[in-house]
């Protein structure tokens, strides 16, 4: 592809929507697990560095996706009958998190998480299991509805926020179990 003026696309100057994309394509990347959270921390910093599109392009070459990509507004959906679903270490939290339970136990840690872009909105539903979600100190927890029958939707994570943390909302609906915020529990290391 050319410009007008005969010069190859490639070399024209980087703008910030192109960058913007190249970084979309980098966080969706780690987000499916095809890039860890060293070299996505290593390809973005090229990449806002970056002042052509010649230079953006090898960076996001290796990364196209198999399948169509998911739009960065489509939930991470997890869901359990009896079992146990973890989402812990080194992930990239998505903006907006489904979590459903009948009656086993749903774990989300964002504690070594990445979040490139913001809060985090959890959907907790559960019958008679467990949702936890564990945040790490500083981040500021808010519960924006709960509904329950028998159950308890328990907010655990109480310290003032940090500035610039990130919020974690959460939806619960409750019939008989639990949906639990809280911060890890300290090392018993000695």
């Amino acid at each position: 592809m050319s410009t007008p003026e005969g010069l190859p696309a490639e070399s024209l100057r980087a703008s910030d929507a192109d960058r913007h994309a190249a970084a979309e394509t980098l966080r969706d990347a780690a987000g499916d697990g095809r890039l860890d959270l060293a070299e996505l921390d290593e390809r973005l910093d090229l990449v806002y560095a970056a002042r052509t599109r010649a230079e953006l392009t090898p960076l996001v070459a290796d990364l196209v996706p198999a399948a169509p990509a998911v739009s960065s507004t489509e939930p991470l959906v997890l869901e359990t009958r009896s079992g146990t679903v973890k989402r812990t270490g080194r992930w990239v939290a998505p903006g907006r998190i489904m979590a459903r339970s009948t009656s086993g136990t749903v774990k989300l840690d964002f504690t070594e998480a990445a979040r490139p872009a913001g809060d985090v909105t959890v959907e907790a539903e559960t019958k008679s299991g467990a949702i936890v979600l564990i945040v790490p100190r500083g981040w500021q927890v808010r519960i924006e509805s709960a509904a329950t029958h028998s159950g308890s939707v328990a907010n655990k994570a109480i310290d003032p926020p940090q500035p610039g943390a990130p919020t974690l909302y959460v939806h619960g609906a409750v019939r008989s179990g639990t949906v639990k915020v809280r911060y890890p529990y300290r090392s018993r290391k000695r």
